[in-house]
């Protein structure tokens, strides 16, 4: 499976936990085509699923900012990792999530492996109490001498699919984000993020994002 197109946003200013999460969700309810966004933190950070005890991460991660992400999995440290998001909306057939997770780390294994890192993919879940998510790989990570490298998570419903995604724990190559959205499609767009979304994920983040009753969830 490929995208026919794929719209391209390079978010290069790196912007407040709540935002970037807000920004996610806003591409998500709107976008009419797919689209993929990287995007770099204003402070160190730690995001954590949404079904995360805060009692999980406040302890760990007090200094830090912290936000709930509308996806699953578990805590996720950002700062020097690259993170994105990848978005396809609903009115289409939708891929199982796991055949999209599939999809997504294979082309992520395959330019890497072309830059010479000797990388792999998990093949199955491993064990651990720790709720960090790159303690452990889950089917179809991608693993670098061992140590999982590049993890994700998804919310999937009738809107869509929301993939939130990692890389970290290696120097990641340049033009990384061209190679690897150009991966997953036929045609690949570039673009920016319109004053539409970026003023509305600025309200997602006030009421939502940015909330005690969001984040602070037993």
């Amino acid at each position: 499976m490929k995208f026919e197109n794929l719209r391209l946003i390079q978010d290069e200013i790196p912007k407040m936990a709540a935002l970037n999460m807000a920004i996610d969700e806003a591409l998500f309810l709107t976008a009419a085509c797919p689209v993929i966004r990287f995007y770099r933190w204003a402070h160190p950070s730690v995001s954590f699923g949404y079904f995360t005890a805060w009692s999980e991460v406040f302890p760990r991660f007090a200094e830090r900012d912290l936000v709930r992400r509308w996806t699953g999995g578990g805590i996720v440290e950002h700062g020097r990792d690259l993170t994105y998001s990848l978005v396809y909306p609903g009115g289409r057939e939708l891929p199982a999530a796991i055949e999209f997770y599939r999809l997504v780390h294979a082309a992520i294994a395959k330019i890497l492996a072309g830059t010479g890192c000797q990388v792999e993919i998990a093949k199955s879940n491993e064990t651990s109490a720790s709720r960090a998510c790159f303690d452990k790989a889950v089917q179809y990570d991608v693993k670098f001498n061992g140590a999982k490298i590049a993890g994700a998570a998804i919310r999937r419903n009738r809107q869509g699919l929301l993939l939130q995604g990692s890389i970290q724990r290696l120097e990641i190559p340049g033009q990384f984000d061209v190679l690897f959205a150009g991966e997953l499609c036929d045609r690949l767009d570039l673009a920016v993020l319109s004053d539409r979304i970026v003023s509305f994920a600025k309200r997602l983040a006030k009421e939502k994002y940015g909330t005690a009753e969001w984040n602070r969830r037993s």
